[in-house]
């Protein structure tokens, strides 16, 4: 059944959306870094794609949405390639930061505070993607074990060891402010 949608029906299109064009972008992306920057040049294609036109026919909005997602993953990864290949740009994604090694903290035991959470996202940042896509799913957007297993193509026993093996490094590698047993 095909549905018209208009720059009127923005906001309940972007609603019904943004979590499916999300779980797609992360899935795809290298670099965590660019997932936000990826979705908002997406809605904002989307946005001129229906100021340019008075209506648009379609049959499923959430795979024009991801349509225009993919176009976008596909030029930004493109030019990164580009950049990289050409040398006009020098350590891509690189972070400045060292972080300290300290042993048993227990950071589920406690509240982690705004710089604790900063120091275990870019240590995680490090971390090979799937590792950072799971990471992502299961805090940020607090997708079940099972939802992420789906999106990412895996058995719901592999994202449980990413998880669990990975939270286990961080207790063993990461300093947490405040902790009174490093």
């Amino acid at each position: 059944m095909s549905a018209q949608i208009s720059l009127e029906n923005f906001e309940e299109i972007y609603k019904a959306t943004y979590n499916s064009t999300l779980k797609y972008i992360i899935c795809k992306c290298s670099n965590i870094e660019d997932v936000n920057d990826l979705l908002q040049d997406t809605y904002v294609e989307l946005y001129k794609i229906l100021k340019r036109k008075k209506y648009i026919l379609l049959e499923n909005q959430s795979n024009f949405v991801i349509g225009i997602a993919k176009k976008k993953i596909q030029r930004h990864y493109g030019l990164l390639y580009r950049l990289k290949t050409y040398s006009i740009s020098k350590n891509l994604g690189d972070d400045e930061y060292e972080l300290d090694i300290s042993s048993d903290i227990d950071i589920e035991a406690r509240a982690i505070t705004k710089l604790n959470a900063e120091m275990v996202w870019r240590y995680i940042k490090k971390k090979d993607i799937r590792v950072v896509r799971v990471f992502y799913m299961y805090y940020y957007l607090d997708l079940k074990i099972s939802e992420i297993a789906k999106e990412l193509g895996m058995s719901d026993s592999n994202v449980k060891n990413i998880l669990y093996r990975t939270i286990k490094d961080i207790r063993k590698n990461v300093k947490i402010e405040g902790d009174k047993n490093v």
